[in-house]
């Protein structure tokens, strides 16, 4: 999960600090601690099923050769 900075809007990196981890801005002053753990899950929506074509039932009307 990506997180950005609300002052520049760059991307922001996870450095170690003495009280922990903090997300910094590269090119701005922008630090925020992490105080608790950070998580994003997101479920991507599933495509219907077509139906199956197959059987004996399905080449009956195709076009054949002799």
């Amino acid at each position: 999960m990506l997180m950005f900075c609300p002052t520049c809007g760059n991307v922001l990196r996870v450095e170690e600090a003495l009280a922990g981890l903090r997300f910094a801005c590269n090119t701005c002053p922008y630090i925020f601690n992490i105080k608790r753990r950070v998580s994003n899950r997101t479920y991507p929506k599933l495509k219907e099923v077509d139906d199956v074509v197959g059987g004996s039932a399905a080449w009956e009307n195709v076009d054949s050769t002799e």
